[in-house]
Order: structure tokens, then sequence, then C-alpha cells
């Protein structure tokens, strides 16, 4: 081992390591999108061609799967453009100042979960998705710019029935509701409980598109739900909801933090009602 470590140098360890941090940083960032999913596609087919050009003498496919290679950076940087823009933009923007953030935290989840359960109470429908690693600027971009400090007042506002925008969704990200009348993408999945509406499948849509965290206002029933990964858990009370979106931002981000909730059996609204309530049906409808 100390061979190696020689052979190697100090200098080689921090480069593999600064390497492996920035393209760990990546996987997270698109983890869920639909830049994933294009970066799968593409990593299938260039390993199926790199193959396929050695097990085989094509002499064409071959070259040109090497001015593929070398023009790689530049094919990723024009495909996924967009996305750069978006992250660079928001590292811009980003405060290295000291910042009171566990507490405007706390304070945004409580307004958050005042104005459920008083929509709830109202019979008032409402969607706030909750920005977390996967940023969301595309949806917000299609949305109306708002840019204020949460609060119950404006969440109210935002989804009374005469607002010309209370049919879309609010996006609260880091920590302020930049925009609201959002467009989500809504989930496709045929096996979907037809009972679900749009503002549902809007719910799950982006939530199995990104790690956002979605608080749902049936307006029908009049019931509050938490939309995590695409499971749905109905009928939340106001203080389980507040634990449940607590547990879930303050834990880490994605799923490591619902694994920990699951195996410390801590209860935020149990999170067991969201596998039992999950919309999807392997069955009989539920």
């Amino acid at each position: 081992m100390s061979e190696l470590f020689e052979q190697f140098g100090i200098s080689a360890i921090i480069d593999i390591a600064i390497i492996a941090v920035i393209i760990y940083q990546l996987l997270i960032l698109i983890r869920g999108t639909r830049a994933a999913q294009m970066v799968t596609g593409i990593l299938f087919i260039v390993t199926a061609m790199f193959f396929i050009t050695r097990l085989y003498p094509l002499t064409t496919l071959k070259w040109l799967m090497d001015k593929f290679y070398s023009s790689i950076i530049i094919i990723l940087v024009v495909i996924f453009q967009e996305d750069i823009r978006r992250v660079l933009s928001r590292v811009g923007n980003k405060s290295f100042l000291p910042s009171n953030d566990n507490v405007s935290s706390m304070q945004m989840l409580d307004e958050i979960t005042r104005a459920a359960a008083a929509l709830a109470t109202k019979r008032i429908g409402a969607l706030v998705v909750i920005e977390r690693n996967i940023i969301l600027s595309r949806y917000v971009d299609v949305g109306i710019l708002v840019d204020a400090k949460v609060s119950k007042e404006i969440l109210l506002s935002i989804f009374h029935p005469t607002s010309p925008i209370h049919d879309g969704a609010v996006i609260v990200q880091q920590g302020r509701l930049v925009a609201a009348g959002c467009f989500l993408p809504l989930a496709r999945e045929e096996n979907i409980d037809p009972n679900m509406g749009t503002r549902h499948r809007a719910a799950i849509g982006i939530s199995q598109e990104t790690d956002a965290i979605v608080v749902l206002v049936s307006e029908e029933g009049g019931s509050i739900a938490l939309v995590v990964d695409g499971k749905v858990s109905r009928g939340l009370e106001a203080k389980e909801l507040r634990k449940a979106l607590r547990n879930l931002l303050n834990r880490g981000q994605g799923e490591d933090e619902v694994a920990a909730v699951k195996k410390e059996k801590k209860s935020f609204g149990n999170w067991n009602v969201i596998e039992k309530m999950n919309i999807f049906r392997s069955g009989g409808k539920r």
C-alpha cells in the first residue's frame, strides 16, 4: 500500500479526489431529471458503439466514433447549455456570508403548514413545490415571478379562487417564494388512480422528475397531502405535515433521509401512510 501511495503521489490523489467530487455533484444535480435520462442514453449508445468498433472491423464507424470522442465536451455543453446556464446563475447568486438559514427554513415550513391547514379548511386547492437538490428554474421561468418571503397570507391570496394564477403551482426556492402560476409535468403512468385529478398528477409528475417536496391541498376533500418521489400521503394533520417537512429538509437530502426515517421508525404523519396510500396500485383500487 505504501509503495502504491509513493507511486501515485499526493498530487495524484488530490487530483482524483477533486474529479470524483465534481462528478458526484454533477450526478446529484441531474438526478431524476430529463438530463439524467439523456446522459444515460448517451452513455449506453457510446458504450455500445465502442465495443462494436473493437469487435468488428467497421472502419467508417470507428473513424466517426473517434471524432465523437474528441468532441465529447463540446457536444455535452451544447446539449446541456440550458442546465449549465441555470447552475452558473445559481452559483453567482449564492451568498457566502453567514445567515440564519436554519431559522428561516423553520419559519418557512411553519408558514406553509399554516397556509395548507387554512386552505384545507376552506376547501381551496393548492400546490406548493419545495426545491431541494435538483434545480427547478425551468419551471420557475414559465410562471409568474414573485420573489417574496413565504407567508401564510401570500399563499392564501395566490390560491384564492378569484386569483388569476390560483390554478398553477407555487415554487419555493432557497427559502423564498420565487414564482406562482407555474405549470408542472404531469405523471403519465397508466396505473394511476383515475380518481386523481390534474393537481395530483402534477404533484406526482414533478416529484418523479426531481427530488422536490410537494404539499398538495385537495379542494374536493379539503385534505392535505404530501408527495415525495411519486408517493402520496393523504389526510395529514397540520402537525404531521410540519414534522414531515422538517424531517425531509433537515436530514440531508434525497433518499438517504427517507431511509433514516424508516430505519428509526420516526413518524411524520407516519411515513408508512405514504406507502399505504400510494396511488400507484399494484392490485385493486386503493
